[in-house]
């Protein structure tokens, strides 16, 4: 993303003490080595090329709204294991679940926390597991969303002040006519299924860890919970908003069944989505010479072959031109890096 050093612990293996195996550069022999070799080729590379990608800019569409408040309440007051084969979450492993599923998406985002002031500036904002914030917070992401924004709340978001004291409102709280929801139970799933439809594409997942018993008021329900017992209870809702739209995740859900979610609702905020996934991820920034530069890494075994899809270019490691809609090659755990002419 445009770091301008590459650091490497250590420069050799140390001999002793607790570091004896986190290898360095060199071995414990102090020889040269494929890791020393490749290293130089490496700098090598960034000797004759680095001018090209030092210094990238980014102008990211989405972000991700993280709380060191919201953390550290749910330490205290965590998502607990209490069904066979659940062994409870905490705050990360809820930012970690939004974040992986956009990483494999190749959506590319930047991290906003309760005190930024740029909301305006992403055409979507994320918001996992809010447990804690206060109310200022909560009205701006109100009026985020009725000023045009796209809002994707999971569960466990805006259910205590920043003292972790609960509000007495329903929930969710200030943001309840922002979602068109309301609940008042939650319970953990034992073998609950999710179903419904989003753009025409069926929804056939599963509920997990926790869930939210969601009463819909104004929003549409995405996904109801598959349960004979809880089958009257929306899972995932939307609601249009003043200008806006905001999502509401009420469960953990398996990572097809988020995807299938994000995609959509980043799609009708207008943000960019590669055609490219998983393995195949896609970086890019604009280089000091103003001019776009993308990196495609092939994060797999297997060599991959892909569409190049955007306006013509150079190969920056192997000085030649790429066309658009020509057919490229990245060999298994490897790196193509094309700068637009």
């Amino acid at each position: 993303s445009g770091a301008n050093s590459v650091m490497y612990w250590h420069w050799h293996s140390i001999h002793n003490s607790f570091e004896t195996y986190w290898k360095g550069l060199l071995s414990h022999d102090f020889q040269e080595n494929d890791t020393y070799r490749e290293a130089c080729v490496i700098g090598n590379e960034l000797k004759e090329k680095g001018s090209h990608l030092v210094n990238l800019k980014k102008k990211n569409e989405v972000a991700v709204l993280v709380s060191n408040e919201a953390l550290t309440a749910l330490k205290w007051f965590g998502i607990q294991a209490t069904a066979e084969g659940n062994d409870g979450i905490g705050y990360n492993d809820v930012v970690r679940w939004i974040y992986d599923i956009l990483y494999k998406m190749n959506v590319e985002c930047d991290f906003v926390w309760p005190e930024s002031e740029n909301f305006s500036d992403y055409k979507a904002i994320i918001v996992p597991a809010l447990y804690a914030a206060p109310d200022e917070l909560l009205k701006r992401l109100d009026t985020y969303v009725a000023q045009g924004g796209n809002l994707i709340a999971t569960f466990k978001t805006a259910f205590a002040n920043e003292n972790v004291k609960v509000s007495h409102e329903v929930q969710p709280h200030i943001l309840r006519n922002c979602f068109g929801v309301r609940y008042n139970q939650f319970t953990f799933p034992n073998v609950v299924g999710l179903k419904g439809k989003i753009n025409n594409e069926k929804i056939q997942g599963e509920a997990k860890i926790f869930m939210e018993l969601l009463i819909p008021e104004s929003a549409e329900v995405i996904a109801a919970y598959d349960h004979y017992n809880w089958k009257d209870y929306a899972a995932i809702t939307k609601n249009h908003y003043g200008n806006g739209s905001a999502v509401y995740i009420g469960c953990m859900t398996d990572d097809e069944t988020l995807m299938k979610i994000l995609r959509e609702t980043l799609q009708e905020a207008g943000v960019e989505l590669p055609e490219y996934e998983y393995p195949v991820i896609l970086r890019k920034g604009t280089n000091d010479f103003g001019k776009t530069v993308r990196y495609f890494m092939n994060y797999s075994e297997n060599e991959k072959e892909i569409s190049y899809l955007y306006s013509k270019g150079i190969d920056i490691l192997e000085n030649r031109r790429i066309e658009k809609s020509e057919k490229i090659t990245i060999p298994a755990w490897d790196v193509r890096i094309i700068e637009e002419v």
